[in-house]
């Protein structure tokens, strides 16, 4: 057993400090999920376990899933939008893309709903009426039907995965008021059939491997970690979403701080305190020492 060493304020201080600047993302989150097939339900991140909330009427699987106004928004892949209750599950068809795209992929910000083809062009999706409309060319090579892709967004830009089966994924950032695509590099993440942002946090689902993962990583950022290993009831995920508790998304910039919001405001509490507790030292060093006489 080692001898235990006495902690000063200051060190209690110092270890705050560094704990607070190192606090890693928090995960546990129920991410709503929509599969390959009719399946929807919820994800938690933190242990891959699946739970069914109801079977969806929809043709050739999701295209993916986006969080908004109070409701999952997803399209299959005969270019129809559907919302989803998120406590029921209950589907209602919204309309029609009208413009039979060949879908690729699907996912919303915290204002829009927007689809990928596999021309690699970005449309934007009504939410009222599920109509599509070109916003442009993102200049990525065409995803033929041999490729993996995902969409999913942080709530401003677009995050778009895609890959040739059994290859590691691009990850590519897209400006939704142009369509252009910026690309960040390679995931190192093979196999990922759908992707969420949650907390801040890139999560990519992989499927079709001996063991499939949630891989995570930073926004913008492509150094991603593995984490929990999905469930058998998790498998060939196609899109997922956290949805907000809110029945109005519109203001979820505002109203949601960014995770480094919380590691600066803790920083000014340690610096507050590392403040405090030097003006005590310097004020018990001034104290003149005065001998006591003897009586």
């Amino acid at each position: 057993m080692k001898a235990r060493r006495r902690v000063s304020g200051w060190s209690r201080l110092l270890a705050a400090a560094l704990l607070v600047a190192g606090a890693p993302a928090v995960f546990g989150a129920n991410i709503g999920v929509a599969f390959y097939d009719q399946r929807f339900g919820l994800l938690n991140d933190a242990t891959g376990a699946y739970s069914q909330v109801s079977n969806l009427p929809i043709a050739g699987g999701a295209a993916g899933l986006a969080a908004l106004n109070g409701l999952y928004y997803l399209e299959d892949l005969g270019d129809n939008l559907f919302t989803a209750d998120p406590l029921t599950g209950t589907a209602s068809k919204v309309g029609s893309a009208g413009m039979n795209l060949d879908v690729a992929a699907f996912a919303g910000t915290a204002t829009a709903l927007f689809e990928m083809d596999r021309s690699s062009n970005l449309y934007s999706i009504d939410a009222a009426t599920g109509a599509a409309k070109k916003i442009g060319a993102t200049g990525i090579a065409p995803a033929n039907r041999n490729h993996d892709t995902s969409l999913s967004s942080d709530g401003t830009w677009l995050y778009y995965t895609v890959g040739l089966e059994d290859e590691a994924d691009e990850l590519y950032r897209i400006n939704v008021l142009t369509g252009i695509a910026a690309d960040l590099g390679n995931t190192g993440v093979r196999s990922v059939a759908g992707s969420a942002f949650v907390n801040g946090q890139l999560e990519l689902f992989q499927y079709g491997e001996d063991r499939n993962y949630i891989y995570t990583a930073a926004d913008g950022s492509t150094r991603f970690t593995r984490g929990a290993q999905l469930s058998s009831s998790a498998q060939i995920i196609d899109g997922g979403a956290l949805l907000l508790p809110t029945a109005d998304n519109t203001n979820v910039t505002g109203l949601v701080p960014e995770p480094n919001t919380f590691v600066l405001a803790g920083l000014g509490l340690v610096a507050a305190c590392l403040v405090s507790a030097l003006r005590e030292h310097r004020s018990k060093a001034l104290v003149p020492v005065v001998a006591r006489r003897g009586g």
